[in-house]
């Protein structure tokens, strides 16, 4: 599928804030050269020992550079700005992709992919954040199938709360086993030591033997 984009503005605080950082360089260069350009005839023209020709000469100079510069510089500028808003325009459409997609993920939602328009920049990101969403898909996979299977177990120990003692036996260590691997999947994430606090305090409330260990 085709991704079109019909506004150029799609974030104009970035957009905007970057033509002005352009306009600005644009005017700086402008004035080097203005100053280049004018500041010698302007010097030239206020000393007074030329003569009324030859200021008149060097007056003709400085208004055929205004006159050729002038026109020249403005649609310079035009282009210059017009450039500038597409340009920015394919970094502003993935980065709003991005934040959608981060929005999805924080909602726990990883089954969108990124699409961005073929020209964007960022395609490295793009591929980094796939690769990230690509992990974490598969990683919550398996958690999600182990918890079935701890689902199952469970459900099959309350039906059997009265079977015999091997059997029982033998759907504990199915759950254990399970709860082993859940735990080998999960050590993939890495939490913030506060979360980490709150996981073992967790523990501690379901296993009161532990407290103190």
């Amino acid at each position: 599928m085709k991704l079109r984009r019909k506004r150029y503005l799609i974030d104009k605080k970035l957009q905007l804030g970057l033509l002005v950082y352009n306009v600005v360089y644009f005017l700086i260069i402008v004035s080097v050269i203005g100053v280049g350009l004018f500041l010698p005839l302007v010097i030239e023209l206020s000393d007074g020992n030329l003569d009324i020709m030859q200021q008149g000469v060097v007056a003709d100079k400085i208004l055929y550079l205004h006159s050729r510069l002038g026109p020249g510089l403005l649609v310079i500028f035009l282009v210059f700005a017009v450039h500038s808003v597409l340009v920015s325009h394919k970094i502003a459409g993935p980065l709003y992709r991005f934040r959608a997609t981060f929005q999805q993920i924080a909602e726990g939602d990883l089954s969108k992919v990124i699409g961005i328009r073929k020209g964007d920049f960022l395609l490295n990101e793009q591929a980094k954040i796939e690769e990230m969403i690509s992990a974490l898909r598969a990683k919550l996979s398996i958690v999600k199938s182990e918890q079935a299977v701890i689902e199952r177990v469970v459900n099959q120990l309350v039906q059997d709360s009265a079977q015999s003692g091997g059997d029982l036996k033998r759907s504990i260590a199915a759950l254990e086993e399970c709860n082993s691997r859940l735990k080998k999947e999960l050590e993939y994430f890495r939490l913030t030591d506060m979360d980490v606090v709150n996981v073992r305090d967790a523990g501690i409330m379901l296993n009161p033997d532990d407290k103190g260990k």
